[in-house]
């Protein structure tokens, strides 16, 4: 376990927990060795496992369990949880988290005035969505690109384009929906362990996260919108592409039908035994299939 305080304005490491109120990040095994009445069992247990992110309100203190983005081009989250109470805040993490690390060391080298273990994790959580406007921004841009590709009729397969930005946009809106949900649960406040000033931070954190949600929401049905354009495209050229065989078969039927007329040979068929009446199948078959070319074009079929 690890124990930040607060001293002149930032965090400093110590061996020991501070009395008079820090941090500390540690694993759920050095939570359960070192202070194992501290906190509800299940709730460590849940910090290394599975599962939406919540926040539960206990006896002298609140337990979140939160899934924080560990690969975004992966789709991977991270389990951790944290315990907020009077005095200290526990963040619990598996594997060395990336945001808690930048945050605490962002307090070890920047003075804060009238620093305190709530401002700490209030940073962590704006730092959660930090550049999230500009990710959301970037996804537009792409989806744009997709859609003017698809417009000018490139020959490309975009379905799997499609299909990769829908699960991109999925795997935010699940993440922004769990975040929401312990940001609003924060702002009650049931133990009462949040000064009025940190309630205002944290009001202002949960819009900028609904105005997130409600962007990514609108990016769903852009790229639902592509989507059906695209298949719209991929329909008008199978339709082109029957229309073509339709027309080559209309050139050719009568073709056919005056090879199976003469081809069943009859006796008396008189055109058999003229003179001219094989040169006189090639300039009928020629003026058919030119009378046919011709009379298409006119339709603008060809």
């Amino acid at each position: 376990m690890i124990y930040y305080e607060a001293s002149n304005e930032v965090l400093k490491k110590t061996e020991q927990r501070p009395e008079h109120g820090g941090i500390c990040v540690c694993t759920p095994d050095e939570l359960r060795r070192q202070e194992p009445q501290r906190f509800a069992p299940h709730t460590v247990d849940e910090c290394e496992k599975s599962g939406p992110s919540k926040l539960e309100a206990y006896d002298g203190y609140d337990f979140i369990a939160l899934n924080v983005i560990r690969d975004p081009e992966g789709f991977q989250m991270q389990k951790m949880g944290l315990y907020l109470t009077p005095a200290t805040v526990y963040f619990v993490c598996v594997q060395p988290c990336q945001a808690v690390s930048k945050v605490i060391a962002t307090f070890q080298e920047t003075k804060t005035p009238k620093l305190s273990p709530v401002k700490v994790v209030y940073s962590f959580f704006n730092h959660l969505t930090a550049g999230d406007s500009e990710k959301l921004e970037n996804l537009e841009d792409e989806i744009s690109d997709i859609e003017e590709h698809i417009l000018e009729g490139a020959e490309k397969d975009y379905i799997l384009d499609i299909v990769r930005m829908r699960k991109r946009l999925m795997f935010y809106k699940k993440y922004y929906e769990q975040l929401l949900d312990v940001a609003e649960s924060i702002e009650e406040n049931v133990n009462g362990l949040l000064p009025s000033g940190a309630l205002r931070s944290f009001r202002m954190f949960t819009a900028r996260v609904e105005r997130l949600n409600r962007n990514l929401t609108n990016l769903r049905d852009y790229i639902t919108q592509v989507r059906e354009a695209y298949q719209s495209q991929v329909d008008i050229g199978l339709n082109q592409i029957m229309k073509l065989f339709t027309v080559i078969t209309a050139i050719f039927l009568p073709l056919t039908l005056l090879v199976g007329w003469y081809g069943m040979n009859f006796r008396y068929m008189p055109e058999l035994q003229w003179r001219y009446g094989y040169f006189c199948v090639i300039v009928v078959s020629a003026a058919v299939v030119a009378f046919c070319i011709v009379y298409f074009k006119k339709k603008k079929m060809l």
